[in-house]
């Protein structure tokens, strides 16, 4: 069973074959493909992301901790404001300076944060090899990478095959003994 290092070797060396392929058929279909240096760091990130990111399922992953910790970030977006203004109004706390309440909302936030993420990933889809190791996982990834970048850039379809390619790579270094097992679909 490949480990960290070895799906992110993969990945980079997998890169620059996804490109020309990329590329290739950018050319057959006639669509320009032109990326600029950021498109291409922007859709590298993507696949090698990609190239690990089916491990969120296994336990002792270095990248299920780091997601984790990331994902944070998100319960900050999402509660943190909401939450200041619920512990502004409570009268008993309008003595305390806004960093505190700042500061107790941010915390709060981030433990409803950990408990949410928790929760997801000790779903059993989240079961090792599971879901996460699958060509429909691989699917949403990519295509929440273009539905995010799809406003913002003119290259959302390569990141978000970018994206799905990485996820790809991971199953190819997993199965490689057991190819079909590549295109399961759950």
């Amino acid at each position: 069973m490949p480990n960290l290092l070895v799906h992110l070797r993969v990945g980079m060396i997998l890169y620059p074959v996804y490109l020309l392929i990329y590329g290739l058929i950018s050319s057959l279909v006639n669509v320009k493909f032109e990326p600029t240096p950021i498109d291409l760091a922007i859709s590298y990130a993507l696949f090698i992301f990609g190239s690990d990111l089916p491990d969120l399922d296994s336990t002792n992953a270095p990248l299920r901790n780091f997601t984790k910790a990331v994902s944070l970030s998100f319960a900050i977006y999402i509660f943190s404001a909401f939450l200041y203004e619920k512990f502004y109004s409570i009268q008993q706390f309008k003595i305390l300076p806004q960093y505190l309440i700042l500061s107790l909302s941010v915390a709060t936030a981030m433990l409803i944060g950990i408990g949410l993420v928790n929760l997801f990933l000790s779903m059993p889809i989240f079961s090792h090899r599971g879901f996460a190791h699958s060509i429909t996982f691989a699917a949403i990834y990519g295509l929440i990478i273009y539905l995010f970048s799809s406003n913002k850039s003119g290259y959302a379809i390569f990141f978000g095959i970018s994206a799905f390619s990485g996820v790809m790579c991971h199953m190819i270094a997993d199965y490689w003994k057991r190819p079909l097992k590549i295109f399961k679909l759950y």
